[in-house]
């Protein structure tokens, strides 16, 4: 596993004026390491806690969120804040010299020393920089000229470059898509020949709040935009640590907060392997975010059981088909339940009530099928796929749909009920039919999230029918399952 970092510094007791490490100048060397994965942990050279403090392995070793450390690390200018501690040393006190080791859930960098009062708030802007997915927004801007050659030989060649800045409205702030080209003289304060000279261009993906947010809150919907890239890619691909800008006197400062979690993805993305490419909803991009901020809240783990799979869809297929049925169920209940005072549900429980009421009162079959038929009123998982999968803005062949939920439905509960295949299915049989129907019910779900969060219904469409996707992904897993998609125009006449 790779290392973001792994450099030595002094560190210190932050704002503990009571403890003998309480400053940069009574600081204890040690060895700061971050992995890839944001795991942090700090090994000091001699004691940061005194000798009685946390001594008994058999006890929690944390420290409140009041004690923090500091340190300053041998890059010129690097800080780090290290929060959340955990003693993890099983050193003894005689030992010399003593060496301590501590985990930390948050580790914040910066270029300069952290205020006294430093608290993780006041963030006026996330800035994500969009390393990998370059393809993806496709907004490249660098164009260099041919050469002209003067009678002195000098040789001219010119650069220029576009800085994009598009900006999208939404509930609570603004995003923004941003580009920095990097390679000209900042301040054209000398024209002094160089050796060498590179003109780059760097993206990000930007909010900001129309208030300062805290740590939460800006990490809350950084997780949203790589949700909603998630869903606009058809691969979960991981985004590299974000930038959170801090309010500060005389400048605002930049922080990156390492905490645990995936790796961010190491290989760019292809931009013919996306579902829908930032070009194509380019005018409704700040829409879709929103209405993934505000579904993914309504739904719950309608959403997020979708969300779940694109992160590890390296499952079995009985798994894979297990939670996509319960993901489109989830849905349903929070999107199409059914009135508790509609006609149908209404006479299902007079039903209900009339043959209860041939039992005894006090009988204990009476209790028994009560619990039973409790729920008898509510429509089956085959009901529910069909009713989400009619909410699409495309249509199957007569009858196709409807075969399609039944065998979802029925193999999703022979897995519950069964335990697999039923004694006339062998496995292997069961098996290829399982990947085929969670393969094929994948891609519908995508497809029905992303309809709900506002993707235009003709993107839509040419995703599902003509794109590099639809020809190589798509259209093959759904005709594996008898799903075959209609034109528009003999959608209109059936």
């Amino acid at each position: 596993m790779a290392n973001i970092l792994e450099q030595r510094g002094f560190f210190w007791w932050f704002n503990e004026s009571d403890l003998p490490a309480r400053s940069k100048e009574a600081a204890v060397p040690g060895l700061l390491t971050i992995t890839d994965d944001g795991r942090t942990t700090l090994q000091t050279d001699g004691p940061l806690c005194g000798n009685d403090e946390h001594t008994d392995w058999t006890k929690p070793r944390s420290f409140p969120p009041s004690r923090r450390i500091a340190g300053l690390l041998d890059t010129p200018g690097d800080y780090v804040l290290l929060e959340d501690l955990e003693r993890t040393d099983f050193s003894f006190s005689d030992e010399a010299p003593q060496s301590q080791e501590f985990t930390a859930e948050y580790c914040t960098k910066r270029q300069f020393a952290f205020p006294n009062d430093y608290e993780q708030g006041q963030f006026t802007e996330l800035r994500v920089e969009m390393t990998g997915l370059e393809e993806w927004l496709d907004l490249d801007s660098i164009v260099v000229s041919g050469q002209d050659a003067d009678d002195d030989n000098t040789v001219r060649v010119q650069v220029s470059y576009k800085e994009h800045r598009i900006s999208f409205p939404v509930l609570g702030g603004m995003l923004l898509v941003e580009s920095l080209t990097t390679g000209s003289s900042l301040f054209r304060l000398t024209d002094h020949p160089r050796r060498s000279a590179e003109f780059k261009q760097y993206l990000y993906i930007i909010f900001r709040p129309d208030t300062p947010a805290n740590r939460q809150q800006m990490q809350y919907t950084f997780t949203k935009i790589e949700e909603l890239l998630a869903l606009l890619l058809g691969t979960y691909y991981r985004l590299v640590w974000p930038t959170f800008v801090r309010k500060e006197e005389p400048f605002d400062s930049w922080v990156t907060i390492y905490s645990q979690r995936n790796a961010p993805t190491s290989r760019p993305l292809n931009r013919y392997f996306c579902w829908v490419t930032f070009e194509r909803i380019r005018e409704h991009f700040g829409q879709l975010f929103q209405g993934w901020l505000d579904s993914s809240e309504a739904f719950g783990a309608g959403f997020y059981l979708y969300i779940a799979s694109l992160r590890n869809p390296h499952v079995y297929s009985e798994d894979r088909l297990f939670s996509l049925c319960s993901g489109m169920e989830a849905l349903h209940r929070r999107w199409l339940q059914e009135s508790e005072s509609s006609p149908r549900v209404v006479q299902a429980k007079e039903r209900v009530q009339r043959i209860l009421s041939f039992l005894p009162e006090d009988s204990s079959d009476l209790k028994w099928l009560s619990k039973r038929l409790a729920r008898a009123h509510e429509p089956n998982l085959e009901a529910r796929l069909l009713e989400c999968l009619r909410q699409l803005p495309i249509q199957f062949a007569k009858g196709e749909l409807e075969k399609f939920a039944k065998a979802c439905a029925d193999r999703r509960n022979d897995i519950s009920h069964e335990g697999g295949p039923r004694s006339d299915m062998d496995y292997s049989a069961f098996h290829q039919e399982t990947s085929r129907l969670a393969e094929a019910l994948d891609h519908l779900f995508h497809a029905l999230l992303l309809y709900k969060i506002g993707l235009p219904t003709n993107v839509l469409f040419e995703t599902l029918t003509k794109s590099w996707v639809a020809e190589r992904q798509i259209k093959p897993a759904l005709v594996e399952v008898g799903l075959h998609i209609q034109p528009p125009a003999q959608s209109e006449n059936e």
